[in-house]
């Protein structure tokens, strides 16, 4: 039986966002910066090289809604709740100084990295149950299933207890000025994204 080739055709947008602050520490303006967002990535996967032009014009859409998505998101965030993404990079290019605004963008992301650990080995953990029980297999072994159940939890909970380290330094860093300025975020150029 011949083997089946597939080809996965992508798109992928991005723009950048421009932003500038005063830095807490040197009291500096950090000059015209820009902000990296690329929206999720748009797939198809095709038996074909090369795909037509509605197949790659519905790509070229769902890539660029997803980079509205997240624009808007960001958007909503720095509005809304003062979090800023961490696309917008605290560090001031004079003093190389951390801003207290950047911690924010971590404590967002603090429990994504550990989630997503615990769900993937929360998966291998009940097939590997299911393996155990139900098939023969010699050298699967309840200990080892159970094994990987620990694992899951132990790397789930260094992860957290690493993020969480990295907002603690990263607060104590930047508690040491009084002064807590924010960005100013030129949101004009990516209007068409907000809509």
């Amino acid at each position: 039986m011949p083997t089946r080739v597939y080809y996965k055709h992508s798109r992928i947008k991005d723009i950048n966002v421009p932003y500038s602050f005063q830095c807490e520490n040197c009291m500096k303006n950090s000059g015209d910066l820009q902000a990296h967002i690329i929206g999720a990535e748009a797939v198809y996967n095709s038996n074909f090289k090369t795909i037509n032009d509605d197949r790659a014009n519905k790509l070229e859409k769902e890539a660029y809604e997803n980079l509205a998505k997240k624009v808007r998101e960001a958007y909503k965030d720095a509005t809304e709740k003062e979090i800023y993404c961490t696309e917008f990079k605290d560090e001031c290019p004079h003093c190389h100084k951390s801003q207290s605004w950047g911690v924010s963008g971590l404590k967002k992301k603090r429990f994504e990295t550990p989630i997503v650990i615990f769900a993937v080995g929360m998966i291998i953990f009940i097939i590997s149950l299911l393996a155990y029980y139900f098939a023969e297999i010699e050298y699967l072994t309840l200990p080892m299933v159970f094994g990987i159940l620990g694992v899951t939890i132990v790397c789930s909970v260094v992860l957290l207890l690493w993020n969480t380290l990295k907002i603690n330094m990263k607060l104590k860093e930047t508690s040491v000025n009084g002064t807590q300025n924010i960005p100013n975020i030129d949101w004009n150029k990516v209007q068409e994204l907000l809509k």
